[in-house]
């Protein structure tokens, strides 16, 4: 689109001249009154035009072509500040606190003061540049949702704060878990044979080998009138 745009300038521009051409042949002088009318336009539009890059602005491919074919010079400088500022642009996008923001416009300002060592014009139309950007984007939901450095950094320590003690909590339930696990893999039974022998049987959880530990205990009962008391080896009868 832009390159038949740039085309059709061209064709227009060689008609016009073609007929300036026409002209002076037959006019000397009205065509070079006509060529000094067209250079003063010119002229003029290039000037309008470093005025507003003088104040910050964007200019439009019509301009920048306008440059690039009657002020070269200028249109090298006018391209190389639209590029800074796209990284400009870039960048305050990037940038976490309202403290960044203010940050890297500072190294901006300071970058421009180090060109103007170089080139005074070349500085002013970086500066108008980048505060123009900066005054953009503060104007933006992202600017405004952003928080003070100060800020940003409670709600992160906070936030670690928080995390820290959801691990700590997630290992605290897991060995309850492992534990609580053990326990039910656990059974306990107590047998007690015909002669009173008391075993305590400890299972541990399958697969594994039965560890028993055998307890012997005889009960002593008591004595009674006409009571008979019966042992593995003998019974004995006793009356009063």
């Amino acid at each position: 689109m832009i390159q038949g745009i740039t085309n059709l300038n061209s064709y227009l521009n060689t008609i016009k001249m073609q007929t300036i051409w026409d002209i002076a042949k037959q006019n000397p002088e009205k065509a070079k009154i006509e060529k000094q009318q067209k250079q003063k336009e010119i002229s003029k539009r290039i000037s309008d035009i470093r005025t507003k890059l003088k104040s910050g602005k964007k200019l439009s491919e019509k301009e920048m072509r306008l440059l690039k074919e009657h002020a070269p010079d200028l249109y090298k400088k006018a391209e190389a500040v639209q590029q800074e500022r796209k990284n400009f642009k870039e960048a305050l996008r990037n940038c976490k606190t309202k403290d960044d923001v203010q940050r890297l416009l500072s190294q901006k300002m300071q970058f421009c003061s180090t060109v103007a060592e170089h080139d005074q014009e070349m500085a002013e139309f970086l500066t108008f540049a980048f505060n123009d950007e900066h005054t953009s984007f503060m104007a933006t939901d992202d600017y405004k949702n952003m928080k003070w450095e100060s800020e940003y950094n409670i709600e992160k320590a906070h936030e670690s704060k928080k995390n820290t003690k959801n691990t700590k909590n997630s290992n605290i339930d897991k060995t309850y878990q492992t534990v609580l696990k053990t326990a039910e893999q656990m059974t306990f039974r107590f047998d007690v044979s015909e002669d009173g022998e008391i075993t305590l049987k400890t299972e541990t959880a399958p697969k594994q080998s039965a560890d028993v530990k055998t307890v012997s205990y005889t009960p002593i009962m008591p004595k009674q009138t006409g009571e008979v008391t019966t042992t593995s080896s003998s019974k004995k009868e006793k009356t009063t």
